[in-house]
């Protein structure tokens, strides 16, 4: 098993039930498997949904620093 430390990554996801911030996700992942928390052993998701939730935060992180770029770069005048 992996153990993720979530204060390393670009998001917030942490334990319902104890507010531990550091998932275990089985080595042999599906996208059925089930991501618990290290702390006390709660089910937070299946590993197919956080995978879905991770892509989509991080396609609108980049969408609004690409925005922003492009308005920072190319003003109207």
């Amino acid at each position: 098993m992996s153990i993720v430390p979530l204060g390393e990554a670009r998001f917030s996801l942490s334990c319902q039930k104890c507010g531990s911030n550091e998932l275990t996700i089985p080595d042999e992942a599906t996208d059925d498997s089930p991501v618990t928390c290290s702390g006390c052993g709660a089910e937070i998701a299946r590993w197919g949904d956080v995978k879905v939730a991770v892509t989509e935060a991080a396609a609108q992180k980049f969408k609004q620093s690409l925005a922003g770029t492009f308005k920072k770069n190319f003003k109207s005048s």
